[in-house]
């Protein structure tokens, strides 16, 4: 009998608020024909985990016949996922967010961190005599509104003793931002890799002054299922979960490895990218284990990290309030669990 099987015949699942006695008598507990998932992902190097978990055999290993769908961010993703278009995947926090408040959409932990990744960058022609602080209420800064983007870049502001509402922040998508601080429309904007490669790497021109870990502030990715597949198979879920962990687990362990996937990755998915590009990101992604994520979940880290996000949204306007990320942790928490119980 395999681990999976073994853990449907023991564990008691709350999965989505729901209470199950066993595991649902489902393909999986059958032993017949894969449980079939559309997985959501991006084109980015956030969705190297779920790609290379499908590559490497780990989800149809585990009773998964997946199928990776590409969207280009994650809010475009959730109309099709209330109608039950996809099952589940990973999705940026902001999303998650507004599933979960929408439709029930459950994180099932941390599949990565990127206090680290996002950046306040600014040119040096403006901070020439000047200061962080002073370029943030005097000159333009490009930002995402109502997304981690915004979330580092208020953070950063306070860093530096600057009321966010003093600065001049022009909405603008991450590719822009680029170009207006190459070009010189703006002063400031935040940014990620790999496509900020090369502004990082020009320090004559560019200074990275702050990121979400100098500021404070958690920027989460989490892993997630959709409310109904949750409840439905509770096992599927889990078996999902471990898998993806797994992936991420590799790309953590072995550098060189996950590198040479990494290549494979942005081949298939269409990225530009090369090993420079490659074991540049790798460098500022921290990708998550099964024992982190479920530390996190436990210890109240989680929800702090979602609420923080969602404190933007406030701000923003897009939320009247911080939806209850308690019990979205804890809708998922179980199959955090159960996953981990496919591996003793």
């Amino acid at each position: 009998m395999t681990k999976l099987l073994k853990l449907m015949a023991t564990v008691t699942v709350a999965a989505a608020g729901i209470t199950v006695g066993a595991w649902p008598a489902d393909a999986l507990a059958q032993g017949g024909a894969p449980v079939k998932m559309v997985l959501i992902s991006q084109s980015n190097e956030a969705g190297f985990p779920m790609w290379l978990a499908k590559k490497l055999n780990y989800f149809s290993g585990n009773g998964i016949d997946a199928t990776i769908k590409y969207f280009p961010n994650g809010g475009a993703a959730l109309a099709s996922g209330a109608a039950g278009d996809w099952q589940g995947g990973w999705i940026g926090s902001p999303p998650a967010i507004t599933g979960y408040a929408k439709f029930g959409l459950t994180p099932v932990g941390t599949m990565m961190k990127e206090d680290r990744n996002i950046k306040l960058i600014m040119r040096k022609d403006a901070l020439k005599g000047s200061s962080p602080a002073q370029v943030l209420v005097t000159k333009q800064i490009g930002s995402v509104p109502n997304s981690t983007w915004s979330q580092v870049l208020y953070a950063c502001a306070k860093h530096f003793k600057v009321d966010p509402g003093k600065m001049k922040v022009v909405p603008l998508e991450p590719p822009v931002t680029r170009q207006s601080l190459r070009s010189g429309e703006i002063a400031a904007g935040t940014t990620d890799s790999s496509p900020d490669i090369d502004l990082v790497n020009d320090k004559e021109n560019f200074e990275v002054v702050c990121d979400g870990a100098v500021a404070g502030t958690s920027v989460v990715d989490p892993w997630i299922v959709t409310k109904k597949f949750a409840t439905e198979n509770p096992a599927a879920a889990a078996a999902f979960v471990e898998a993806g962990f797994r992936a991420s687990e590799l790309i953590m362990k072995d550098r060189e490895k996950a590198v040479a996937y990494l290549l494979e990755f942005y081949k298939d998915v269409g990225i530009d990218g090369d090993e420079k590009k490659a074991r540049y990101t790798l460098g500022y992604r921290d990708y998550q284990t099964l024992d982190q994520a479920l530390a996190d979940a436990r210890s109240g880290a989680s929800e702090k990290a979602l609420t923080e996000t969602a404190q933007v949204f406030v701000a923003g306007g897009a939320y009247d309030k911080v939806p209850d990320l308690k019990s979205a942790i804890g809708s998922g928490l179980p199959i955090l669990e159960a996953a981990k119980k496919l591996r003793k």
